[in-house]
């Protein structure tokens, strides 16, 4: 049950459903259960391979929109293997027009050749859900030379303001992925699934939050090589829930969550100037050095990224203070329950965010 408060909001409690199990074993294309292990153990006998393991989390199907054809290698159209009750069986592991609700279904590719593979697997599979209104694209490449060439992007889209065919606007899909190495074969479950209603909300708040550009511009980023430290160009986008830096040859994205930011400060370094850093609560991180055109620059972002900081710690304790309003009298507000709310304070090298002491 998720409680709002009517008296604010304008809304009531709603009842979700509860959720069906999930199958025990996936399913091919022609909805035949699959057993993994000795599913992998064939895979073994193939040079390169890429599983995707499509998960539909929702209680609704996931229609294919495209994705029958790969750049490069080709889809697995039958491979005989055991069935989950020990018997032989021959799977059919391409695209299936349709993941019902609550399933999981196999999508295998190899490469082409023999027994001697001539190329690399470079697809892209597109889903979409019942009204059209968000798509799912599945981005996948396990390449035939490269090093470190096995790689997976998956992405929700909403089409349009309120999606193609209206959609509903209180709605919100997540994609995510867990990828698993096999020598040469390739494993990524990817997982889809329908959020509802304060954590639908939140994430629909974060994804429109994520298109608000507070700063922007290049940053030289320190990075560690066996020879020492090397100062690259990447593109940095500040926005209200996260940093954003990006390799404009690779076009390969990585951010830092304004939430874990423990601390931003000036720092110096010998052959470089206008240094700052930005230190995390991420357990094993060094802190991410970076190197503006000028000091004014340099400064402009220290202030611009605690000013983020700031309102995230603002936002945690109104939510703290939100959660706990109906249990606990306003006078009698147990300000030690606060764990996870951060303060940012001016010092000589710059602006800190730090745990407040009540």
């Amino acid at each position: 049950i998720i409680k709002t408060d009517s008296s604010r909001r304008g809304c009531c409690s709603q009842r979700l459903k509860p959720r069906q199990p999930m199958s025990p074993h996936p399913l091919d294309a022609q909805r035949i259960p699959v057993s993994l292990a000795p599913l992998r153990k064939k895979f073994g006998e193939i040079h390169l391979t890429t599983l995707l393991r499509l998960k539909n989390m929702s209680d609704e199907p996931l229609r294919l929109k495209s994705g029958v054809q790969l750049k490069e290698g080709k889809y697995i159209m039958s491979l005989n293997s055991t069935s989950p009750q020990g018997n032989s069986a021959c799977y059919h592991l391409y695209p299936g027009t349709e993941i019902p609700p609550r399933t999981e279904v196999l999508v295998a590719s190899r490469s082409r050749g023999a027994w001697v593979p001539i190329s690399g697997i470079d697809g892209t599979v597109v889903y979409t859900n019942r009204d059209e209104s968000w798509i799912f694209r599945i981005s996948f490449r396990n390449e035939l030379l490269a090093r470190n060439g096995r790689r997976c992007e998956v992405k929700a889209i909403r089409l349009g303001r309120f999606g193609k065919a209206g959609g509903n606007k209180e709605q919100h899909w997540k994609i995510s992925k867990d990828e698993f190495d096999r020598k040469a074969n390739n494993e990524v479950a990817v997982s889809i699934d329908l959020l509802q209603g304060e954590e639908a909300a939140k994430a629909a708040f974060d994804h429109r939050q994520s298109y608000i550009s507070l700063k922007a511009g290049f940053l030289l980023k320190s990075t560690a090589f066996a020879l020492g430290i090397h100062w690259l160009q990447r593109w940095f986008e500040l926005t209200p829930i996260e940093i954003v830096y990006q390799d404009i040859e690779t076009n390969k994205k990585s951010k830092i969550a304004i939430k874990d930011i423990k601390a931003v400060r000036k720092s110096s370094d010998v052959f470089k100037k206008n240094i700052f850093e930005i230190e995390t609560f991420v357990k094993g991180r060094r802190p991410h050095k970076l190197a503006a055109a000028s000091p004014q620059d340099r400064d402009d972002w220290i202030r611009k990224i605690s000013d983020a900081a700031e309102s995230i710690r603002l936002n945690n304790l109104e939510s703290l203070v939100d959660k706990d309003e109906t249990s606990l009298p306003s006078e009698d507000f147990d300000t030690n329950s606060i764990q996870d709310a951060i303060e940012c304070v001016p010092s000589e090298r710059g602006y800190e965010v730090l745990p407040p002491s009540f």
